[in-house]
């Protein structure tokens, strides 16, 4: 991707920027935007693409908006290769985690082996099915059968096939499933008046079964003997010229020749049993209460096909398991083809697995990173590591919490309930740099949009996410685009990646009608006030309270030149005389510069100087906002003095000068309410601009000038 271009237009509150980002001098851009100018607006109106959203203009829904993010040939940069950190997201995952786990060997190899079982296995089901007569929810069933857990499908059909080594036949194989167990056919067998009638029909049919010439209960019945002389026919028996003896209960034999003599036989038993009258009689009985019931019709013409399952009836918990002990019968040849399928490949299926629980995947490299760089009181890790690794689950992740020499683990919602805020954005860091790292294995690059990511973090875990930035431009799957609106973030940003100020590093300058980025003037402001102090006079004033820290730290608060300069700092006597030459030597000596100053007074030269800011757009220059709040002060204590016209009052004060002031006036004009309100506005917005150190100049080139350039014209015309 070589090059990245945007043209919006009324997206949330731009009217227009267009832009285009140039990737041949560098994969990485920084782009400074003071609070209000678009920061996070531009990051939204990317989101809203990733998200294939249209963007918006959430104030004014009737403007209409245009937008696009298209590379060097105007093609619109697919959605998917678009990700957005916005600063904090507390419900943020990614979905992306599991693909730093898998080993492709590993997974290869493994579904290899289960495509082969799963197809036998699949085989052995639909022939199950097909016995039952059902087509849906066979596995469910076995498992009810079995007391089983229904998800293993392996486990289930080696119970099913190892049940036909120890078991016979029950001799249901033609038994249609559904017609036995529906819910209507159930619940009316669940009667207690049915269950009863059951239990009579059953008694009777005992005693005829122990009566019986050939059956035996327990032992041998017609269901049995259906079950035999398939298996006769199916084996040869009788074609090969065998004979069979049936022993009634005088121990009488009857040789048995053929199929058709043995099946006779068992049925002319069968008939004998069932046209008991006694037994017609008490099915009867039942037969009464099917009737009755329109929806049982169908179950009662089932029956009357199939009377040998009536005595079944009674207990249909046995009935089921013998239903479907018989249907493993029929389908023993594709359970046995499974059954020796998996058996084959359970030992390399073991062995896979136990190397996916050993293995060392990226998700672990990254999160061992992620602890070495950020301080928080917990670590992670994944439940279901090998299932992630082999058969693309969810990750399942548990978080171990420490609290000094004590730990326990707890799910990420009560672990949000403990954390720091601070804690909470490391955590939300944590899945970004998993969605990071997941996209650094793909082959497309990553236009990756940083919406202030290191905003409200310590300055420990802050440096952690610069270092992290750079590892990421290392890797030219990504375009950065990292937006800031904190001015030190975006210094130490530049400086640690090395991204070229005067091709890479933007500044976002806001008008009433556009969004411009324009090149980064200068990162260190006060090596350039010294560089260029000779050649503009704005940057000569501006310098004022600089070099009076230097002073004050250096000389004390006692020196003539401390005195001096605070005296350009506040309304003095000696104030309005002060020229630039005369300034001009006290910074040559201070800053070891080589100003030439001139006859200008130095009072004069400051409010013109703030003139001429005030008629600029909101910059990020530090000198307009230093120029300003000095031509502020100084216009407030003018005023001030003017009205409370007590000189020895006034020049008396050696500290504190505006405070003072402000409460002589606050006292001789209670009522000048508009007044006081400004007043106050200077006493908290200059302060710390005039006392300038480099602990404090940082986030007085966050704040955005508009509010001293409105307050500026304010004093100037209460003076007019």
């Amino acid at each position: 991707m070589r090059k990245i271009k945007i043209n919006f237009k009324n997206c949330y509150g731009i009217r227009e920027l267009v832009h285009e980002f140039d990737t041949s001098r560098g994969q990485a851009f920084l782009v400074y935007a003071p609070n209000g100018a678009m920061k996070t607006s531009f990051a939204r109106v990317f989101a809203d693409v990733a998200r294939g959203q249209r963007p918006r203009d959430a104030i004014f829904p009737h403007r209409e908006t245009t937008f696009a993010i298209t590379d060097e040939t105007d093609s619109p940069i697919d959605l998917d290769r678009i990700l957005v950190v916005e600063p904090y997201v507390e419900d943020y995952t990614s979905q992306k985690t599991a693909t730093l786990m898998v080993n492709q060997d590993l997974r290869r190899k493994y579904e290899d082996l289960v495509k082969l079982i799963d197809e036998k296995a699949n085989i052995a089901l639909i022939a199950l099915g097909k016995a039952a007569g059902i087509r849906r929810r066979v596995q469910e069933e076995i498992a009810r059968v079995y007391g089983s857990n229904e998800d293993n499908v392996y486990f289930l059909l080696e119970i099913v096939y190892s049940r036909l080594a120890d078991q016979n036949d029950p001799g249901f194989g033609e038994i249609s499933y559904d017609e036995i167990f529906n819910d209507k056919v159930v619940q009316f067998l669940s009667k207690d008046d049915i269950r009863r009638q059951l239990a009579d029909y059953v008694d009777r049919y005992n005693e005829l079964i122990d009566n019986s010439t050939y059956f035996r209960r327990g032992v041998f019945n017609h269901n049995h003997a259906a079950t035999v002389s398939k298996s006769l026919m199916d084996n040869g028996f009788f074609a090969a010229k065998h004979t069979l003896s049936l022993t009634d209960r005088d121990a009488k034999k009857k040789e048995i020749n053929s199929p058709q003599e043995f099946d006779l036989a068992i049925e002319e038993e069968r008939k004998r049993i069932l046209s008991d009258p006694e037994l017609a009689s008490r099915f009867d009985a039942i037969d009464k209460q099917i009737t009755r019931n329109v929806e049982l019709r169908q179950f009662r013409n089932y029956l009357e096909s199939h009377p040998e399952l009536i005595p079944e009836l009674s207990n249909l918990d046995a009935l089921r398991r013998k239903l479907w002990l018989s249907y493993s019968f029929v389908a023993e040849v594709e359970l046995r083809e499974f059954v020796s399928a998996y058996q084959a490949a359970k030992e390399d299926m073991v062995e896979v697995v136990k190397k996916a629980k050993e293995q060392e995947t990226k998700w672990q490299k990254v999160l061992s990173i992620f602890h070495r760089r950020f301080s928080v009181p917990f670590t992670l890790r994944i439940v279901n590591q090998h299932d992630v690794m082999l058969k693309d689950e969810t990750p399942n992740f548990v978080f171990k919490y420490y609290d000094g020499d004590d730990h326990c683990e707890i799910g990420r919602s009560d672990l949000l309930k403990v954390l720091s805020s601070g804690e909470k954005r490391a955590l939300y860091l944590l899945n970004v740099i998993f969605e990071i790292e997941a996209r650094a294995t793909q082959t497309e690059t990553t236009v990756l949009v940083l919406d202030d990511i290191a905003d409200s973090f310590d300055y420990k875990n802050k440096y952690a996410i610069v270092e992290y930035l750079k590892a990421i431009h290392e890797d030219d799957k990504f375009v950065m685009l990292i937006l800031t609106h904190n001015f030190d973030f975006f210094r130490t940003v530049q400086s640690r990646l090395s991204i070229g100020r005067n091709q890479n590093c933007f500044m976002a300058i806001k008008s009433d009608n556009t969004v411009v980025l324009t090149r980064a003037g200068y990162l260190n402001p006060f090596k350039y006030w010294r560089e260029n102090i000779h050649q503009k006079r704005k940057l000569m004033v501006a310098s004022i309270p600089m070099a009076r820290n230097l002073i004050e730290y250096t000389e004390g608060d006692a020196a003539f030149d401390f005195g001096f300069l605070t005296s350009l700092l506040h309304k003095k006597p000696e104030s309005d005389v002060i020229t630039m030459s005369q300034l001009a030597e006290v910074m040559n000596r201070v800053l070891k510069t080589a100003a030439a100053g001139g006859t200008e007074k130095v009072i004069d030269v400051i409010l013109e100087e703030a003139e001429l800011c005030t008629a600029e757009g909101d910059t990020v220059n530090l000198e307009n906002k230093v120029v300003l709040s000095m031509a502020i002060r100084l216009l407030a204590e003018k005023l001030m003095v003017s009205k409370i016209n007590d000189t020895a009052r006034t020049d008396s004060i050696t500290s504190n000068q505006t405070r003072k002031l402000f409460d002589s006036y606050k006292e001789q004009f209670p009522g000048d309410l508009a007044t006081i309100a400004i007043l106050e506005r200077v006493m908290l917005m200059t302060p710390e601009t005039i006392h300038l150190n480099s602990f404090m100049y940082e986030p007085i080139i966050d704040m955005s000038d508009e509010h001293l350039k409105s307050l500026y014209n304010e004093l100037k015309s209460l003076l007019q």
